[in-house]
This record gives C-alpha cells, sequence and structure tokens, in this order.
C-alpha cells in the first residue's frame, strides 16, 4: 500500500471523528458529569476544557480523488486538521493556534 493511500486513509478516520465534518454517525448520548460546554462568547465550535476556563476547536477536512492523465492513474490525498485553543489570562486574552496538513488539495 502506498504512502498516499495509507495518509489518506488515516485523515479520513480522524475526520470521521471530528464533529461538523459531515461523516458523523448517529451515536447515543451518553451523559457524564463532565460533558463539554459550549463557548459561544469565542465563536460557533469551540467547547470549554472541562475543569479550566479554556475554549477549544477542533476542525478539518479531507479531500481524496483520482488523478487520471494521459500517461498515468494516480491517487490524490490532501487533508488538513487545525487545533484553535483560547484562554483568559491576567494580561489578556491568550490564543494558541496550530494547523497541519498533508497533500495537495
Amino acid at each position: 500500500m502506498s504512502r498516499a493511500i495509507r495518509a489518506g486513509a488515516v485523515i479520513a478516520t480522524l475526520m470521521a471523528a471530528v464533529p461538523g465534518s459531515g461523516a458523523e454517525r448517529a451515536r447515543p448520548h451518553v451523559p457524564t458529569r463532565d460533558a463539554l460546554r459550549p463557548c459561544p462568547k469565542q465563536g460557533a465550535g469551540f467547547v470549554r476544557v472541562p475543569g479550566s476556563s479554556t475554549c477549544i476547536r477542533i476542525s478539518g477536512r479531507a479531500v481524496g480523488g483520482i488523478d487520471a492523465g494521459p500517461h498515468a492513474t494516480a491517487p490524490i490525498t490532501a487533508g488538513q486538521v487545525s487545533i484553535d485553543t483560547r484562554t483568559e489570562s491576567d494580561l489578556g486574552p491568550f490564543r494558541a493556534f496550530v494547523r497541519a496538513g498533508h497533500g495537495r488539495p
């Protein structure tokens, strides 16, 4: 199995677990004491990390396809995951943002 196909499979698996990715399945709701609560002040998709004032949003995308040219056919895979955290500190708002990607879009 080529690296591109393996990477695409990993990205597709990760995207299936990301809320709002369109790949989610109906799952039974299991209530917990430390359920994630939304952070509407920070924007859509942010949830509060239990036990702290930090809000986090994890998002991403995955693309797969076939590039059929006149001389060769090759699979195309691309993916991206973003993690955005925001918290209030004594010095004001603090934000950390990480984006990692693979392949060509």
